[in-house]
């Protein structure tokens, strides 16, 4: 059968480390604030897929989520206490808070008949960016991580998505789709402007640097 590895290398690719090994996949691995812990998602456990956190210099690791359905798109909070994640053990993919040690019940921040994911933290860490089709097509809205009402920032086009904030929490970088595809835009949300960076046609799942000067982003070259 087929093998998932879990590695960590240097960012020239030097020194690659295989750190966890399974026969199910693994997705989604993000780092924690001060880089000594992963957090991904693995489907090790059978159909359902759950959250785990691993020391990366122990091996150590544990579920942090074991629910029925959904349990994806881990998101460290800026102090690395937190997680939110998409859970979706009441029926409908919400927006949740746990805490990093799998402690304690899940907070739940959204609750919307519709999609709710990819949740990520501003820098300060009061408040989380995510996307939700809620208003018939994906935009990117904000909410406060203590909870509260979801407020929407995107509005141009019929698709934004995979939203990532500077540090100085002035730009939002989402993944925006035109007749040309999916390209990576920004947007100053002192004044919502929006440029486009890219020019596609398969741009997607942008991160800015912890600089915010730079964006890394995948692309997908067809045939």
């Amino acid at each position: 059968g087929q093998e998932h590895k879990l590695i960590v290398a240097d960012a020239d690719g030097h020194r690659p480390q295989t750190i966890l090994t399974s026969s199910q996949p693994l997705l989604s691995p993000t780092w924690s604030p001060n880089g000594d812990r992963l957090a991904y998602v693995s489907f090790e456990s059978g159909r359902s897929s759950q959250i785990y956190v691993q020391n990366v210099a122990t091996g150590e690791r544990r579920a942090v989520t074991r629910f029925a359905g959904i349990n994806s798109a881990p998101a460290w909070s800026p102090n690395g206490r937190q997680l939110a994640v998409t859970l979706s053990r009441d029926g409908n993919p919400n927006i949740y808070i746990i805490d990093a040690d799998g402690g304690g019940e899940p907070r739940q921040l959204t609750s919307h008949f519709g999609i709710d994911t990819e949740p990520t933290w501003s820098a300060d860490g009061r408040h989380i960016y995510f996307t939700s089709n809620r208003g018939g097509s994906p935009q990117i809205y904000r909410m406060r991580a203590s909870g509260g009402d979801a407020v929407r920032v995107t509005f141009e086009g019929n698709y934004n998505a995979s939203p990532s904030v500077s540090k100085d929490g002035r730009f939002l970088a989402f993944a925006h789709r035109t007749d040309r595809g999916f390209q990576i835009a920004v947007q100053d949300l002192d004044n919502d402007v929006m440029r486009i960076l890219t020019n596609g046609p398969l741009d997607e799942s942008p991160s800015f640097s912890t600089s915010g000067s730079m964006i890394a982003y995948t692309r997908a070259i067809g045939d």
